[in-house]
């Protein structure tokens, strides 16, 4: 039995050589020019919005710390956040934020054995604080530092 409808080559092989005819060799566009600064009165997040940012960010920095553990038996040596991001950059993750939502760079401590790590975001004051780092718990304030340690944030600021 015959088809109705009569079958017909697909056009895509064809359509794909067109387009990369046309544009080989072709100049990319220029980049778009940079956002001009906030104007009076514009959008402020608040530290809550930065601390939920912030926190999304370092859960995402986890998961491809995780990932990249599973394919390494370890993770990343790094000795700043720089370097890490150069470890899960674009294996693990697409765009990996080196610095928090209050534009600070994350502090990176690696273990020594390879299985263990740290993941620190100064907080809304931007200093960091070493000694508070082991007493886990919920913080009081987003000037306090929000620490995940191998996969857990164990200081965490409170969602207001």
């Amino acid at each position: 039995m015959k088809s109705p409808i009569p079958l017909v080559p697909t056009l895509a092989p064809v359509l794909l050589a067109a387009v990369v005819a046309s544009t080989a060799g072709a100049a990319r566009p220029p980049a778009p020019a940079p956002a001009p600064a906030a104007a009076p009165g514009a959008y402020a997040p608040t530290d809550a919005e930065r601390a939920r940012w912030t926190m999304s960010d370092m859960r995402s920095l986890a998961t491809a710390l995780e990932a990249y553990a599973t394919d390494h038996h370890a993770y990343p040596a790094a000795s700043t956040i720089d370097a890490l991001v150069a470890h899960v950059q674009p294996s693990y993750m697409r765009k990996a934020h080196a610095t928090d939502a209050w534009g600070r760079a994350y502090v990176y401590l690696p273990g020594t054995d390879g299985a263990s790590y740290r993941l620190v975001s100064a907080g809304a004051d931007g200093k960091t604080d070493p000694k508070s780092w082991e007493a886990a718990g919920m913080l009081e304030s987003f000037d306090d530092d929000a620490v995940l340690e191998s996969g857990s944030i164990i200081r965490p600021w409170p969602f207001r």
